[in-house]
C-alpha cells in the first residue's frame, strides 16, 4: 500500500468536542486542508467559517473577537456573521454585497461538533453517525483529544487491525500477541461501512480489564469494530470463560464502547477524538481516573508508533508495503475512501 493523500470532503467529520468550543473563544481547525474557524453564536449554536479574513487574509482564529453572532477580524476589525457575510468595515459605511467568506454546515450532536467541509448543498445532518452512549445514563464516558503527525488513513488502519495490541500495548489493553494474531476474525462491508469482528477465547485479561473487574481466571474476549469514513466505534470487553460472551450474554465482566473520531487535517496530520464509555461500576471517580489514564497511555503509544511510521514512509513515499490477512478491514476502508474521494459511493 502506497502512501497517499486522499481526503474526501463530502463527509461529516468531528471538528471538536462540544466542551472545546467555548462561548466567546474562536477555535481554529484545519480539516481536509481547509482552515476553519469555529465559534459559538449568541444563542450558543456553533458556526464554522473559513479562517481567513477577506481583506488581508488574517486568520480569524488568531485573536478574533466574538460578539453575539459576529466574529471580528483581529487585524482591521471587519465583522462577519455566521453565514460568512461581512456586515461591517471600519472606516466606511458601505459594505459591498459580495464581501463574504465561505461558511460551512456545522451540527452539534452527541457532545461533538460536526462539520461538512465539502459541497454544502449535499450536507444532510441525517448522515451524521450516531453515538448514543454519550447521552445514555447507563453508560459513563471520558474523552481525549490528540493531534497526530500521520496521514489519517494510517490511524484507520491501526484501529481496524488490532493484532498490534499484544506488542504496542503490553502495559494497558494488550495481552498475548499470539492470541491476537490467531483471533477468530470476520470482516464484512456494507455500502460505505466496514464491520470487523474479532473473538479471542480463553485469553489472559489485560491490565485495563483487571482494573475494572475481578475475573476468576482467563476470559472470553471480543473486539467488534464498525467503520464509516470519519468515525470508528469499537465495542470491546471480556467475561469469564464459558459464561456466554459469544452467545450474546454479556452481563458481568467488562464492556467498553470506544468512539474514535478520525478527522484528516493535512496529508501528514490528523485529529483524533476518542471517548471510552463503560456500563459497569459507574460513579466511581477513582476507577474513572484510572481507566482514563490507561486509555491515554494506550493512545499515546499509538501516537508514537504512527508518527514513527509516517516519518519513515516519507523517506521513500513511492515505495509500497505488503499486506497481511489481518489488514482486511483496513483495505476495505481504503477502497471506500478512494471511491468517496473520486466522487462515487458503494451501493448500500
Amino acid at each position: 500500500m502506497l502512501l497517499r493523500n486522499l481526503m474526501p470532503r463530502n463527509v461529516w467529520y468531528v471538528a471538536a468536542w462540544s466542551s472545546q468550543l467555548v462561548a466567546g473563544e474562536p477555535l481554529g481547525r484545519r480539516i481536509c486542508g481547509q482552515s476553519l474557524v469555529l465559534y459559538r453564536a449568541g444563542d450558543g449554536s456553533p458556526a464554522a467559517l473559513e479562517d481567513r479574513c477577506i481583506h488581508r487574509g488574517m486568520p480569524l482564529s488568531n485573536g478574533g473577537e466574538v460578539d453575539g453572532d459576529l466574529i471580528r477580524c483581529p487585524y482591521h476589525g471587519l465583522e462577519f456573521d455566521a453565514s460568512g457575510v461581512c456586515v461591517r468595515m471600519p472606516g466606511q459605511q458601505h459594505v459591498p454585497d459580495a464581501t463574504r467568506i465561505r461558511s460551512f454546515r456545522v451540527v452539534e450532536r452527541d457532545a461533538m461538533i460536526w462539520v461538512w467541509p465539502g459541497d454544502q448543498t449535499l450536507a444532510d445532518p441525517e448522515g451524521i453517525p450516531k453515538h448514543p452512549h454519550h447521552t445514555d445514563p447507563d453508560w459513563q464516558w471520558t474523552s481525549i483529544f490528540l493531534e497526530i503527525a500521520c496521514n489519517w488513513e494510517m490511524l484507520n488502519d491501526n484501529l481496524l487491525d488490532l493484532t498490534h495490541l499484544g506488542y504496542v500495548h503490553k502495559r494497558t489493553i494488550g495481552g498475548d500477541p499470539n492470541a491476537h494474531a490467531g483471533a477468530e476474525m470476520k470482516t464484512t462491508q456494507t455500502g460505505n461501512s466496514v464491520h470487523v469482528r474479532r473473538w479471542i477465547p480463553n485469553s489472559e485479561p489485560p491490565p485495563h480489564y483487571k482494573a475494572g473487574h475481578a475475573f476468576a481466571g482467563k476470559i472470553d474476549r471480543w473486539q467488534e469494530i464498525d467503520f464509516v469514513p470519519g468515525l470508528l466505534r469499537l465495542y470491546t470487553g471480556g467475561m469469564d470463560v464459558g459464561t456466554g460472551a459469544y452467545d450474546g450474554r454479556r452481563t458481568g465482566g467488562v464492556q467498553f464502547m470506544g468512539m474514535h473520531g478520525v478527522t484528516p487535517s493535512t496529508a501528514t496530520s490528523c485529529y483524533y477524538f476518542f471517548s471510552q464509555a463503560r456500563n459497569f461500576r459507574l460513579h466511581e471517580p477513582d476507577l474513572e481516573a484510572k481507566l482514563h489514564d490507561n486509555a491515554l497511555a494506550t493512545l499515546l503509544e499509538d501516537k508514537s508508533v504512527l508518527e514513527a511510521q509516517q516519518a519513515r514512509l516519507l523517506e521513500e513515499p513511492g515505495r509500497g508495503n505488503i499486506d497481511m490477512r489481518t489488514d482486511a478491514g483496513g483495505l476495505h476502508a481504503r477502497r471506500i475512501i478512494e471511491r468517496l474521494y473520486q466522487g462515487t459511493i458503494f451501493p448500500s
